[in-house]
């Protein structure tokens, strides 16, 4: 009886994955530990690796939370050194504050000026003025001034294109001869603050003819001695004729 065998069939993928695996000239080694010995090496080295970020992480905040402490502290010290400066200026300046208390005076004082003489007007200077534009043998008799107040706004006219006022200054004056009004009004126009001027009645007197005049003043006229706001650049007519006069004594 005769017997026949089939060998196995040849896996050619096994083959070559043999063939693939089998280095030339290396020694054979064979690992004879059990996988489950692997896989735990693996976890322990993940283990160690999470372990030293997490390490990280610990030391990175507590270098934070210590920087944030440092600039916190100096902020403090700072704050306390600033602190003691001001009590210390606070002493000093209550040391001097009499001196403190002279100055605010003065410079409450220098307000008050410059607000009481921001509405005045040197009637007497302005009287004498309009005394000058009037013609020879004029003389002014009575005058009335009615002017803004510091705390109240001078009333201005109804009338349409006359000009802003702040005062309103009525006069009679006296002529030995029929006045001539138009002429007035000419001259009075060439005073500070002139805005506008109505001729009133013309009666006789004993003395001779008596105009009454009616003039409006803008803040022209303001004097503002008290403000700074005068004219500097003007020359002081009575120092030039002072020096014109010793000029003359000495070229004689």
């Amino acid at each position: 009886m005769t017997s026949t065998t089939t060998a196995p069939p040849v896996n050619r993928r096994d083959d070559a994955a043999v063939r693939k695996s089998v280095h030339l000239g290396a020694s054979p080694r064979v690992s004879l530990l059990p996988p489950e010995l692997g896989q735990r090496n693996k976890a322990l080295a993940t283990q160690r690796a999470l372990r030293l970020i997490m390490f990280a992480v610990i030391v990175l905040t507590l270098a934070g939370v210590g920087g944030v402490w440092y600039l916190a502290f100096s902020s403090q010290m700072a704050l306390d050194r600033e602190q003691q400066r001001t009590n210390e200026l606070l002493l000093e300046q209550l040391e001097y504050s009499e001196v403190q208390h002279a100055v605010n005076s003065v410079e409450l004082g220098e307000a008050a000026l410059r607000v009481g003489g921001s509405t005045e007007i040197d009637w007497q200077d302005y009287l004498a003025r309009v005394q000058a534009s009037l013609p020879a043998g004029v003389t002014l008799d009575e005058f009335s001034v009615d002017a803004s107040t510091v705390t109240e706004q001078y009333p201005q006219s109804s009338i349409p294109l006359q000009g802003a006022r702040i005062a309103t200054l009525e006069f009679t004056a006296t002529s030995p001869a029929l006045p001539e009004i138009p002429d007035w009004l000419v001259r009075l126009r060439e005073l500070p603050g002139f805005v506008d001027a109505n001729p009133g009645s013309v009666t006789l007197g004993q003395n001779g003819y008596i105009a009454t005049i009616t003039m409006h003043i803008d803040a022209q006229a303001y004097s503002n001695r008290l403000t700074g706001e005068s004219d500097e650049g003007e020359p002081d007519s009575a120092s030039d004729a002072g020096d014109e006069n010793d000029g003359d004594e000495a070229g004689q």
